[in-house]
């Protein structure tokens, strides 16, 4: 029998039937793919995330998994973005990691996904507690198969059932409190702050948080040549106005830039707005003294963090935006800044300027200051994280290895 969830995700689909007729907006959001497939041949492990960050973590995940669990089964991991399923499937390790672009929340769609794909558990990165994915699960299995993992929680739509929630890893202990506030009577196992697992290849690794062996005065990593001064990843074209008042103090001091703007269909309004203020623009990875070198591809931060001294992440120079993954590039020991605003990651913001890691810049005019951290600092702050990593993935590695048919964990 419907609820009124239900009866809202049945008329959003029927919108949704109606908009795929146009093929502009049929071809950019995959509408009909979303709602008809083609969906993999399962049965599979399903991982779901929103955007790259995540789907990253996950694909890190998924990795990790197959080396852990005995007989791990296929796994499937879905995103929200065209994009991103572009670089999952030129990333994908082995076959028996596939990527597919994520169903619509609706009844329909979402009964021909379980039926082809047939998920036999689903782990969430960071939130995207859709509730058709959760009563899909529950539906499918008579356990809670639904496993959140470096959760963040602050808001849901009302009524959804977190009865399926067998285990939760969340960020922060505010977002910790805040599921438990409105999913205390759903018996979520036992939840825990695990952290941010967009570090976990580094806690398994056992490495330094940082390739800074012998940090010089000016902080720069030991064995790599850092020919980027800054690099800005991740950034809007409506944060253009503050980008602009901080590349004006980058040319004037003749460093070398690298933007990586946050979507890649905006790679040409920056184009045209760097070449209206006549800053020039090289390709990367060409680098060059006083000018920017453009990135307009995903997948390739790792490589520019490598030779970078510092970094500045977008979505933190506008109220209305989230402050992106600002872990990355602390994980390569690159001093790194955000803006004012850190929607969506306040907890971890505070903490971290706190300890002296990260850099908030109150605006623009700030960015002279950029590079106050200490690397060292870096390193040491992450440090402890590795012990609440390594626990929070083990007890994950268990709560799978006691669900799915084939439980001995390796």
């Amino acid at each position: 029998m419907f609820n009124a969830l239900d009866i809202a995700r049945s008329a959003i689909g029927t919108a949704a039937k109606a908009v795929a007729r146009v093929p502009v907006a049929d071809k950019r959001f995959r509408i009909n793919e979303r709602l008809e497939g083609p969906w993999p041949e399962g049965p599979f492990l399903w991982l779901h995330g929103a955007s790259l960050g995540e789907c990253k973590m996950l694909l890190n995940l998924a990795k990790f998994l197959q080396q852990d669990i005995a007989d791990c089964p296929r796994i499937l991991i879905t995103t929200q973005k065209a994009e991103v399923l572009e670089y999952l499937r030129n990333a994908m390790p082995t076959p028996s990691i596939e990527a597919c672009i994520a169903p619509a929340d609706t009844p329909a769609a979402m009964a021909k996904f379980a039926k082809k794909a047939k998920p036999i558990a689903l782990v969430l990165g960071e939130n995207e507690l859709w509730p058709g994915y959760l009563s899909t699960m529950k539906r499918l299995s008579y356990r809670p198969s639904v496993a959140i993992v470096s959760g963040r929680y602050h808001a849901s739509i009302p009524g959804i059932d977190f009865s399926t929630i067998g285990f939760a890893s969340m960020q922060t202990g505010a977002d910790l409190s805040r599921l438990m506030n409105v999913a205390s009577r759903s018996n979520i196992g036992s939840p825990i702050i695990g952290g941010d697992w967009k570090l976990l290849p580094w806690a398994r690794g056992n490495k330094p948080a940082t390739n800074d062996a012998n940090p010089s005065a000016e902080g720069d990593a030991a064995g790599a040549e850092k020919t980027v001064d800054t690099f800005f990843v991740s950034i809007h074209y409506s944060e253009w106005s503050s980008l602009y008042r901080m590349l004006s103090f980058s040319l004037l001091q003749n460093e070398s830039m690298v933007l990586a703007p946050r979507r890649l269909e905006e790679v040409e309004q920056f184009r045209k707005a760097l070449a209206e203020k006549k800053i020039p623009v090289v390709e990367w990875p060409e680098v060059q003294k006083g000018a920017i070198s453009m990135v307009n591809k995903f997948g390739i931060t790792a490589e520019i963090f490598a030779v970078s001294k510092t970094a500045v992440v977008g979505g933190s120079f506008s109220r209305f935006l989230g402050v992106h993954d600002f872990w990355e590039p602390l994980q390569a020991g690159v001093r790194t800044s955000i803006g004012p605003y850190s929607a969506g990651q306040a907890e971890n913001v505070a903490t971290l300027v706190r300890e002296g890691v990260l850099t908030q810049l109150r605006g623009p005019e700030d960015y002279p200051r950029r590079n106050i951290a200490d690397t060292r600092n870096i390193e040491r702050f992450l440090a402890h994280e590795r012990e609440k990593l390594e626990d929070s993935y083990t007890q994950f590695v268990e709560f799978l290895s006691d669900l799915l048919p084939t439980p001995n964990a390796k």
